[in-house]
């Protein structure tokens, strides 16, 4: 019994041990870097602390910035659970914002109450309904949903930069026009930028871990992604299971978009996402497709973006270390998988 107990506890804490030997063990690397070009990465590292942890103010700006990548880090990992990869989560997270924007104009006279849920719900099933492209290509003719999603990142970031520039452009400022009040969502801390969506996001995860580990539904697609044969042979409705899980994934990186529109911008601007989708993807990796801990990974990362800005002020090093910081990781993620593999 207390062999099965430790088992089950050591795989427990397995993310946050492994995720946290990756980040040391890139930071390291990057110091590498940083030494023949006479800066100290001790200092530099001591900097992003500061920045990410030295205020009121800047904790909530990391809760910010982790919403968002959250979000994209669950559409993610239930895509990855049932064997299928989601690179598309950018995205969906423009389709869910076009989609918040455009109800957020309030041209339908929608009262108070009602605007934002159905904003919300809106964004939901326009990052779905952009997922369910490649789903259905992927099931249905076999195109790898890797390429598809890719291209149509692409593609959404091309329909968002017409509508900024076309039909919803606010004279010579690169957004749209903002969207009524009544769109905005509650600010959880005044004076900040924290808003409702930060809780959405953690109630998302926690609702996808329960759905993962107590329900039915969750039990087939884990198996599905495991063994693909074994699920069809049980009889489970294999490619229902996975256009649902693709389609979701989909839906909860257009409540990213969501939460961007109504709780931080109040309108589409130019570059609304500096890639958080492919974050939600190192983020998935790093917390071994576990939804709660992509919560605690999510704000690591979101902390070492936001602390880079201090950093860059304090000794004038450029924000790209962070970039290069991530790039390190995500090779080494991808080293570990492999050497799980092989072994």
């Amino acid at each position: 019994m207390s062999v099965h107990v430790d088992s089950a506890v050591t795989e427990r804490w397995r993310p946050f041990a492994q995720g946290t030997g990756l980040v040391l063990a890139s930071m390291a690397l990057t110091g590498l870097v940083l030494l023949p070009i006479g800066i100290n990465p001790i200092g530099a590292y001591a900097q992003i602390l500061k920045g990410a942890f030295g205020s009121v103010n800047a904790l909530t700006e990391d809760l910010v910035y982790a919403t968002p990548i959250i979000l994209t880090s669950l559409s993610v990992i239930i895509a990855f659970r049932c064997g299928l990869w989601n690179l598309g989560s950018d995205g969906q997270l423009y389709l869910g914002a076009i989609a918040t924007v455009g109800l957020g104009f309030n041209r339908f006279g929608m009262l108070p109450p009602v605007l934002l849920p159905v904003m919300a719900v809106a964004a939901f099933a326009a990052g779905a309904a952009w997922a369910a492209v490649p789903a259905v290509l992927r099931l249905r003719f076999g195109a790898s949903e890797v390429i598809v999603t890719i291209m149509m990142n692409f593609l959404a970031v091309t329909i968002a930069t017409y509508l900024v520039g076309g039909p919803w452009a606010s004279g010579i400022t690169p957004a749209t026009a903002p969207i009524v009040s009544a769109g905005f969502l509650p600010i959880l801390v005044p004076g900040t930028r924290l808003n409702a969506n930060f809780l959405v996001a953690i109630a998302a995860a926690a609702l996808l871990s329960f759905v993962l580990r107590r329900t039915v539904f969750g039990y087939q697609l884990r198996t599905i992604g495991q063994n693909i044969d074994a699920a069809r042979y049980a009889g489970m409705p294999v490619n229902k299971i996975r256009f649902v899980s693709f389609s979701c994934a989909g839906g909860l990186a257009g409540l990213a978009g969501f939460g961007e529109v109504a709780g931080i911008y109040h309108n589409l601007p130019n570059g609304l996402s500096p890639g958080f989708g492919y974050t939600g993807i190192v983020v998935a990796l790093l917390a071994r497709l576990n939804p709660l801990w992509a919560v605690i990974v999510a704000f690591a990362l979101a902390a070492l973006s936001v602390g880079s800005g201090g950093m860059q002020r304090a000794m004038g090093i450029p924000v790209s270390l962070v970039s290069i910081l991530e790039a390190v990781l995500i090779l080494l993620v991808l080293a570990t998988r492999l050497l799980e593999r092989r072994a």
